[in-house]
């Protein structure tokens, strides 16, 4: 009898060693899935993070770059480059100063474009209409100021006294 106490004693403790190793299993699932659950909620925090940073770097972009078009009339040949520069962090001065300069067209500016002017309707003025773009007086040649003056004095409106 002895013999069959010993083994129903032996039983209920492998049992119970059962149970604990079985809790404890179930103890470190539960650990493993927490962690795993807490990675993932921190992926995506810091991929919605990131992207709230770069669409404020390209809003940044899209109201900066305006101005820029302003003073550096050369930038919008090279929006895309400056736009990628912003998108890496850097200002959009910065960014169009630097690809400016390494396409070399910082410091140079382009002359104002040549505006054609109307003829205006009435008034007391003579006023000439304009065929095509017209050489401002500096870049004509001697022979082409020579002949202007000829042509204004055989319309009147000059006269040799």
């Amino acid at each position: 009898m002895t013999d069959e106490l010993d083994l129903e004693q032996l039983d209920t403790e492998l049992e119970k060693e059962n149970k604990v190793e079985k809790r404890i299993k179930d103890l470190s699932e539960k650990v493993r899935l927490t962690s795993e659950e807490r990675d993932e909620q921190k992926n995506l925090l810091n991929a919605s993070t990131q992207r709230v940073a770069e669409l404020e770097r390209e809003n940044a972009f899209n109201s900066g770059f305006v101005d820029i078009l302003s003073t550096h009339s050369a930038a919008k040949d090279h929006k895309d480059e400056i736009r990628e520069k912003v998108l890496k962090g850097y200002s959009v001065e910065d960014a169009t100063l630097a690809v400016l300069g390494k396409a070399g067209k910082l410091g140079q500016t382009q002359p104002p474009p040549a505006y054609k002017t109307e003829n205006p309707a009435g008034g007391s003025a003579v006023t000439q209409p304009l065929v095509g773009d017209q050489k401002p007086i500096s870049e004509l040649s001697r022979e082409e100021k020579r002949q202007k003056l000829v042509d204004a004095e055989a319309r009147g409106e000059i006269s040799m006294t």
